[in-house]
C-alpha cells in the first residue's frame, strides 16, 4: 500500500481568491505525469489525498487534507465549492502562495489506482493519519471531519500536549522516542 506525492503545485487566484478554473494547475499536473512516463492525464484521475496549504519563502504550512475516491478523481474533488471556501479563508486570513499536493494510492505495479470501492477505508485512514501530522505542524487546521481525537486526546509531552509540567525520566524518554 503505496501512495506517491506530487507537487507542490501553486493554485492561480483571481483577485487574490482561488477558483475552480485551474487550467494552469491541470497543465503542470499533465507535466508532471509525463515526467514520469505515465500516460498524462492519469495522475488528475487517480484516487488518494491532497493537501492544501501557503508557502511562504521556504516555509510551507498545510491548512486542509482532503481524500477522493470520486469517479473523476482529484480534478472532480479538490476544486469543489466547499474546498474553495476553506482555500479562501485560509488565504483571507494569512499571507502567502496557495500550493497542493497530490498522494495517489499506486497499485503494486506503481500505477495510478482506480479501484474504489476497494480502497475506500484505506484512503480514508491515511487522510486521518495526515491530517495528525498536519495538526502538529499547524494546530488551526481547517479540517472538522473525525477529527474531535486528534484534536483533544492529549498524551502529556507526545501528543497535543506542549504545557512542561512535571519533568521526570518517563515523559522524557517517551518525548524523545516520539519525536527524535
Amino acid at each position: 500500500m503505496l501512495f506517491d506525492v506530487y507537487g507542490p503545485f501553486e493554485l492561480e487566484r483571481i483577485d487574490g481568491r482561488v477558483t475552480s478554473r485551474q487550467s494552469e494547475l491541470w497543465a503542470r499536473v499533465r507535466q508532471e505525469c509525463a515526467r514520469w512516463h505515465h500516460d498524462e492525464t492519469e495522475l488528475e484521475k487517480a484516487i488518494g489525498c491532497y493537501a492544501f496549504g501557503l508557502k511562504n519563502g521556504d516555509s510551507l504550512v498545510p491548512w486542509y487534507i482532503g481524500m477522493t475516491i470520486a469517479q473523476r478523481g482529484f480534478r472532480g474533488e479538490i476544486l469543489q465549492p466547499h474546498k474553495l471556501d476553506h482555500y479562501n479563508s485560509v488565504l483571507e486570513q494569512r499571507r502567502g502562495v496557495p500550493i497542493l499536493f497530490l498522494m495517489p494510492l499506486l497499485t503494486p505495479e506503481w500505477r495510478f489506482s482506480r479501484d474504489r470501492s476497494a480502497n475506500k477505508v484505506l484512503i480514508r485512514w491515511v487522510e486521518k493519519m495526515l491530517f495528525g501530522v498536519a495538526l502538529k505542524r499547524n494546530p488551526n487546521c481547517r479540517n472538522q471531519r473525525d477529527t474531535k481525537f486528534l484534536r483533544e486526546v492529549k498524551i502529556r509531552g507526545v501528543f497535543n500536549h506542549d504545557e512542561a509540567g512535571r519533568p521526570n525520566r518517563s515523559l522524557l524518554a517517551a518525548r524523545r522516542m516520539f519525536d527524535g
